[in-house]
């Protein structure tokens, strides 16, 4: 018996030890975040979010899923990570602008965040402790992660005070409310879409309410309000990055086309704008890139003078051109807030300003425009080269209207219409040309009485090699190279066979005196704009001068032509090495010459020779002429062929002369009407509404669940019962049993 008492008392002394190890040892230990946190918050609200189209704010319901796992320890540092998804409540569609992952690193006794740990530099409490107090706390805003990041606001902005209000009973718990307010804070430029001087202010509310024992947070509210502040936008955006799409018709002349009966290349083209700000400089002054590209229906590039491309100082409040920083004078484009008059705008077409004139308003699908004309007619725009000829040129003038259809708030061209030629005034193309590079191929038979007869092919090459100028006449010198092969072996035949060099005056075809390695007289060939008349011309086959009378006009080969013909039989000096004396020459000779270009297109040639044979052999003079030479030649017929193309190519070119004819017809307009006054409308609003104007862009308003209040609600009052059980219970009721065993060890003491 005595045994059973001393147990007693020692097991009532040890109820007493041990029962403030509950309360102090032990409940502390479980007054911290558990190390396998899991949970899972459910919320539900509205967003609304700035319509760009109506400039108003469009609202939807949204539910809000809020997971939180702790993910490790970093020795005493607890990592959680938050994922939030928000979703549509209608669609149930994901809003990913609004969904997030954060990782945090607090210390799970004081839920407090530790700098260095998680993805973001953090102070302040994460959520509330466990054993929450009646006191202020400062609490980190997870809005401002980003912000805080990118340097817009500091600490002070990015944790704000959560005051105590009070106490309030929810969902059958005792709770501490708080609440917290952030006015207006600066959070960064504008979103994407908004000009880049736009500022975005956030003004919060929330208010949470704590379980007092635990810090579970009950029940919570929350409203965002995000702002966007424009600056004036009666100015150029500088971020401008416009592109316009203009669709018609375009013809190009073409020189190379002659002959073909039509003068023009033909497009349906598609001509893009691109503008676009390359540097806001200063407040006034903006270097602007414009680039033009002009494609054909298969992607294409059409001529040069349909592409363009230039960055010029602009003044972005008057779009007046800076002279400093451009050649360009005038204005780039209407400016923001048009009125009823005339603009002076620079006109790519003519290098120079031509005045919209202000012409009447005009409704558009529905929406107002002032109309402007700009008018220019026959205006100077410079000069086109012609190929072969230096000494001329073909001169270049604009006429065309270009019309305008301009939104008067913004100034943005709704629409515009542009018909347009550039007119070429050709000079007098009647000369040869200083390129000429051509081949002749004949044939026929050349008899010699040393060698007999012999079927040839000769290849004469004139190829201009240079002018000069003879008293303001232009010469150009001609290598004329003539080699002429045996058909049957191949050979050259050294009689046939010559290098000559002729000055010849680009306008008449005459030979000009003093050029060329030897005196001749005549013309070299048809001059350009052949008459119906004769000519002397230079007979290289006797080093002499021959007639050539105009016989009639003749259509030959599919060409018109002029005939004419060389019939002489006379003594003359032949100069030729073999002969060396005078000879009684005879020719029959035919030219058809297309008369516009001087071209012989086809040729025949029959010749011969005598010479005084006693002369020839001993030297002395007799009457007795044998023939010793005999020649008949004439153009191939593939040579006629392509003479005959070439010469109504000629032709075509020479009528040319002294003709003013379209160089560039362009007849634009803008490719979808509709969509440029959708845009314009759009703009016409932000111009209206927006500028210098502070306005709401997103206003998020959310709550926790009935479901998740409910829960949380139960969770707290659970953790709350054991947190009380060990705090307080346990060790109350270890103590009355310790009590009770010492008194009965008393009252049986003996």
């Amino acid at each position: 018996m005595k045994g059973k008492r001393n147990i007693m008392i020692v097991v009532g002394l040890v109820f007493f030890i041990i029962a403030p190890s509950f309360s102090f040892v032990l409940t502390p230990s479980m007054k911290k975040i558990p190390d396998n946190l899991h949970e899972v918050v459910y919320y539900e609200g509205k967003l609304g979010m700035l319509n760009t189209s109506t400039l108003n704010m469009d609202y939807i319901n949204i539910e809000i899923k809020r997971e939180v796992n702790a993910i490790k320890k970093e020795g005493d540092v607890l990592l959680i990570r938050e994922d939030v998804t928000v979703k549509d409540k209608r669609t149930g569609k994901e809003i990913p602008d609004l969904s997030m992952t954060t990782i945090y690193g607090i210390d799970p006794r004081t839920s407090k965040n530790v700098p260095g740990y998680g993805d973001t530099e953090r102070v302040g409490q994460w959520i509330f402790p466990v054993g929450v107090k009646k006191k202020d706390y400062l609490v980190w805003n997870s809005d401002m992660d980003e912000p805080y990041r990118e340097g817009y606001v500091d600490v002070n902005d990015a944790a704000g005070i959560a005051h105590y209000m009070g106490e309030k009973e929810i969902a059958g718990v005792k709770t501490y409310e708080y609440r917290g307010h952030q006015d207006e804070v600066y959070i960064g430029p504008g979103p994407e879409g908004t000009p880049p001087e736009s500022r975005m202010y956030y003004m919060g509310d929330q208010t949470a309410w704590a379980e007092v024992k635990t810090g579970l947070i009950v029940d919570y509210d929350k409203h965002v309000v995000q702002y966007i502040e424009f600056p004036d936008l009666h100015k150029l955006p500088s971020d401008l990055n416009l592109t316009a799409e203009l669709k018609g018709k375009v013809s190009v002349f073409n020189l190379s086309k002659a002959g073909t009966g039509d003068w023009y290349d033909r497009y349906n083209a598609t001509v893009v704008n691109h503008v676009w700000v390359e540097n806001p400089e200063t407040d006034s002054l903006y270097m602007v890139g414009s680039e033009m590209i002009a494609k054909d229906e298969n992607g294409h590039m059409l001529p040069d003078e349909l592409q363009g491309y230039s960055i010029d100082g602009v003044n972005p409040y008057t779009m007046e051109y800076d002279s400093m920083f451009s050649d360009k004078r005038g204005l780039l484009t209407f400016p923001i807030g048009v009125e009823k008059k005339d603009y002076p705008l620079w006109d790519s077409q003519i290098g120079n300003i031509s005045v919209a004139h202000f012409v009447g308003e005009e409704n558009i699908a529905g929406l107002d425009t002032y109309k402007y004309v700009a008018q220019v007619n026959n205006y100077p725009v410079g000069t086109q080269d012609i190929e072969g000829m230096s000494d001329r040129n073909v001169k270049l003038f604009y006429t065309g209207n270009t019309t305008y259809w301009v939104e008067p708030s913004t100034g943005s061209i709704v629409n515009v219409k542009q018909e347009g030629k550039v007119i070429s005034q050709f000079p007098d193309l009647h000369t040869i040309p200083e390129n000429t590079d051509s081949e002749l191929k004949m044939e026929g038979k050349l008899w010699i009485i040393s060698e007999g007869s012999k079927d040839i092919e000769m290849i004469r090459h004139v190829k201009a090699v240079g002018t000069d100028y003879d008293n303001g006449k232009k010469v150009i010198i001609m290598e004329d190279n003539t080699t002429t092969y045996d058909k049957s072996t191949g050979e050259k035949v050294p009689e046939g066979c010559s290098v000559e060099i002729h000055g010849i005056y680009a306008d008449t075809g005459e030979e000009a005196q003093n050029y060329g390695d030897a005196e001749r007289a005549g013309l070299y060939t048809f001059p350009p704009g052949s008459e119906k008349k004769s000519y002397l011309m230079w007979n290289s086959e006797i080093g002499a001068p021959s007639v050539v009378d105009f016989v009639r006009e003749e259509d030959h080969e599919g060409i018109h032509t002029y005939l004419y013909e060389t019939v002489e039989t006379r003594k003359v000096f032949d100069p030729t090495p073999a002969i060396n004396q005078n000879v009684i020459y005879t020719t029959t000779t035919k030219y058809w010459v297309e008369p516009n270009s001087g071209l012989i297109i086809d040729m025949e040639k029959t010749s011969e020779k005598k010479v005084d044979i006693i002369n020839f052999l001993i030297g002395i003079p007799s009457p007795i002429w044998v023939k010793a030479y005999s020649l008949t030649l004439s153009f191939s017929d593939d040579m006629v062929k392509e003479l005959v193309e070439e010469g109504k190519e000629a032709a075509d070119l020479m009528k040319l002369s002294k003709k003013t004819m379209p160089a560039m017809e362009v007849n634009l307009s803008v490719a979808n009407l509709i969509d440029s006054v959708k845009a314009a409308e759009m703009q016409k609003k932000q111009v209206e509404q927006l500028s210098n104007s502070k306005v709401k862009a997103v206003d998020l308003h959310y709550w926790m669940t009935e479901d998740s209040v409910k829960a949380t609600a139960d969770e707290a009052k659970t953790s709350g019962f054991m947190l009380t059980l060990f705090e307080a219970i346990i060790p109350i009721l270890l103590v009355i049993f310790g009590i009770a065993l010492i008194g009965v060890w008393v009252v049986n003491k003996p």
